[in-house]
């Protein structure tokens, strides 16, 4: 979800022998798409997807069972190479946090890869991992000092050099807390949201100070230079936001949109010239969202004009001659649109389980094989199945 991933076949392929081979896609009739046989993975939602370099494909999520009345969750990560048919699994360590939810993973080369995902209570830390080339190692990042969180979470990665990292995310921090007279034993909370900043130099994570962070929630960031960082989000009234970093200071630099709310969500860059960012935009208090794209040509933001009724956009990836992006329709139905000299055109999705319910979460572009979008359907047993599809020229 971040800038510029690269990662090798040679990362994935020390892992090979002890990886769960996955079977060969099958074509969905009437569609430009093949969906992977994902039965040997079991229940699971894939979260993110990144083309890792020239010829890797990385998809990632978590894994899901029923124990008794509680779900234990595991991270997964799947691989494949473009000369190959099926994916392949990479054993990840789990988080301590039940959830082990992977918000985005991100490489500077293939030995030096990051997975970062939510806060950890237990640990006082934010736990994310990293890639040395054999194995996935947990790193601790640090949360912040003199303060009690309700809850805290990194949602995107960017890494550019091996100490030049950067991750966002957010905080609920405790204002107070009282006895909670209608609940024996329970408690009020008085709890604010603040935006969070974390770089890795090489040696440790450190924290980051934010400018007005009490009035951001940071969402995706993307690393193109020591002096030339963006961060995308909203502000507590709901309005898109973009920061920047010139290598000294953080400014806040203003994206029309024509709505009255909405956020921006996630960036992908070329260069210093060519930034896109993506979200949602509201057009009044009822509106459930539709597309907002936003293009940087070196000196200002501009939207870029969507089809009326796309919905939401979930995902973000840079495709040839323009973008690609999924999301979901007022109506909860997924759809993948691309960006072509100034044209947008929408493959048609397959739909999913007994019920079509399919939610398509990220995509990326392959050269050999053109658009590949994951997600997850919705089981009768409340759990969920991996969804990958690949195609969608």
């Amino acid at each position: 979800m971040s800038g510029i991933r690269v990662r090798t076949r040679t990362a994935v392929t020390v892992l090979a022998l002890a990886a769960v081979t996955v079977p060969a896609a099958t074509a969905h009739a009437g569609a430009r798409w093949s969906a992977a046989d994902l039965t040997g993975v079991g229940h699971a939602a894939l979260t993110g997807v990144t083309r890792v370099d020239g010829d890797t494909t990385w998809a990632y999520g978590v894994k899901v069972r029923q124990e008794g009345k509680v779900q234990p969750r595991t991270p997964l990560l799947l691989a494949r190479d473009d000369d190959e048919s099926s994916w392949r699994e990479i054993p990840m360590p789990a988080f301590a946090d039940r959830s082990n939810q992977l918000s985005a993973i991100d490489a500077v080369s293939q030995q030096d890869a990051w997975a970062v995902g939510l806060y950890e209570e237990s640990r006082g830390a934010f736990l994310t991992q990293h890639w040395d080339g054999t194995e996935w190692r947990v790193v601790d990042a640090p949360a912040p000092e003199g303060i009690r969180l309700a809850g805290a979470g990194l949602l995107d990665v960017s890494a550019r050099t091996a100490d030049d990292v950067w991750a966002v995310g957010w905080l609920i921090v405790v204002d107070s807390e009282v006895p909670n007279p209608d609940k024996p034993g329970g408690t009020i909370q008085e709890t604010h949201a603040e935006a969070m900043l974390q770089h890795w130099d090489g040696e440790a994570w450190h924290l980051v100070p934010v400018p007005d962070a009490t009035s951001l929630w940071t969402y995706s960031v993307t690393a193109l230079a020591d002096d030339d960082v963006w961060v995308s989000g909203y502000t507590v009234d709901d309005r898109p936001a973009m920061l920047h970093y010139d290598g000294s200071s953080w400014s806040r630099v203003p994206v029309p949109y024509d709505g009255v709310n909405g956020e921006l969500t996630d960036l992908e860059a070329r260069g210093p010239n060519d930034v896109w960012a993506a979200g949602r935009k509201l057009v009044d208090d009822e509106d459930p969202g539709h597309a907002l794209l936003a293009h940087w040509d070196g000196r200002s933001w501009k939207q870029v004009p969507t089809p009326a009724d796309a919905g939401r956009v979930n995902d973000l990836t840079l495709a040839p001659a323009g973008v690609a992006v999924a999301g979901e329709q007022p109506d909860g139905t997924p759809y993948v649109m691309r960006l072509r000299h100034g044209r947008w055109s929408q493959p048609s999705v397959p739909p999913g389980g007994a019920d079509g319910s399919r939610y398509l979460t990220s995509v990326a572009w392959t050269p050999r094989r053109g658009l590949t979008a994951v997600g997850y359907e919705e089981g009768a047993t409340g759990l969920p199945t991996p969804s990958l599809l690949t195609g969608g020229r």
